[in-house]
């Protein structure tokens, strides 16, 4: 039996990877204003604020990584899952670099001379500061294992750990049944687990929330 034709953002993208100019002209004026809004609401969710000159340079930064290295990305995307969704998961890995880009240096112990004192001084009380190191230590090792998985793995974490997104919604995105959303994480997780060891403990915390029944 012959291969099911692609779909229409499935071929979209192939041209794309094999250097259609015209297709990737196509492509950037249909899926820019959606990598756009994308870059907005992230923004938003993790500053409270997202200006156009920041979001457009996330555009930019989107679609320079997805011709990088040979238009990589692009001949990464398997059309079992959303165009907008993978998207999404770029998009989200450009303002994380972008964020980290723009953080000042912190200053040295005590700040500068004249400088005004901290809105909360608790915010920076060394336990506060190390809960917060360790809580972002966490996330970066999270993210860290994620690209050690098979996309389909690495795509249900995150949308359900790091986006928040419930079944119903997984399964929209993913074009599954709702009621094979747990068995999916549940055997995702476990593989996470023998590939980093120490995030066991946070496989296990999970367990019961996301364990097949």
């Amino acid at each position: 039996m012959a291969d099911p034709a692609p779909t229409p953002e499935a071929a979209l993208v192939l041209a794309c990877a094999d250097g259609d100019r015209e297709a990737w002209a196509r492509f950037v004026s249909g899926y820019g204003p959606l990598i756009a809004a994308l870059s907005r609401r992230l923004l938003s969710r993790r500053t409270g604020r997202a200006d156009d000159v920041e979001v457009d340079e996330i555009v930019s930064r989107v679609f320079l990584a997805l011709v990088r290295g040979e238009r990589r990305l692009l001949r990464r995307y398997r059309p079992e899952y959303r165009l907008s969704t993978y998207l999404g998961v770029i998009c989200r890995t450009e303002v994380g670099k972008h964020l980290r880009r723009r953080r000042p240096a912190s200053l040295p112990i005590g700040g500068e001379e004249g400088a005004d004192p901290p809105a909360d001084p608790a915010a920076t009380s060394p336990l506060s500061v190390l809960e917060r190191k360790e809580r972002d230590g966490a996330v970066a090792s999270l993210r860290e294992a994620l690209k050690r998985l098979a996309p389909r793995d690495r795509v249900l974490l995150t949308l359900r750990y790091l986006d928040g997104l419930d079944y119903a919604r997984i399964a929209d995105v993913l074009r599954l049944e709702k009621d094979s959303v747990g068995q999916l994480l549940h055997r995702a997780k476990q593989r996470l687990a023998r590939l980093v060891p120490e995030l066991r403990q946070w496989v296990d915390a999970r367990e019961g929330s996301d364990r097949p029944p």
